[in-house]
């Protein structure tokens, strides 16, 4: 049973992180946990569980890039446009915690580039680390 979930997780990872392996930031580990908990028919937590004993031995890793504000390497975080009302909530407290950063949908113009992903730390837009 063991190997089985190693392999079921195994093969969420790749699914989720579509070879970039090694950008495992925090949006993807509660995709993947909550994929694991709807397909295993099992509670969130305990998918948490099962899928943070996975990563005992294979640990994550977040992608890194060069703040120019903050003047040093700092872990990305995405920037997450258009909440719904109905997870604003939820959101809000992920961006508080310094997992996200919830963009304004007015940036979002015909022709107009939006940061995909922020600096963990001073919340700046980090357009040279992919653009929508």
């Amino acid at each position: 049973m063991e190997d089985e979930m190693e392999e079921k997780l195994k093969r969420l990872h790749s699914s989720f992180l579509k070879g970039n392996e090694y950008d495992e930031a925090d949006l993807i580990f509660y995709r993947i946990t909550y994929r694991l908990a709807e397909e295993l028919l099992i509670s969130k937590d305990d998918a948490a569980k099962l899928h943070s004993e996975y990563h005992v031995k294979y640990p994550r890793s977040s992608s890194r890039g060069y703040c120019k504000r903050c003047r040093k390497l700092v872990f990305l975080i995405p920037i997450i446009y258009g909440v719904q009302e109905s997870g604003l909530a939820e959101m809000k407290e992920r961006e508080l915690a310094g997992k996200l950063i919830i963009g304004s949908t007015d940036k979002i113009k015909q022709g107009n580039k939006v940061a995909m992903f922020g600096c963990n730390e001073c919340k700046s837009s980090l357009l040279e680390y992919g653009t929508l």
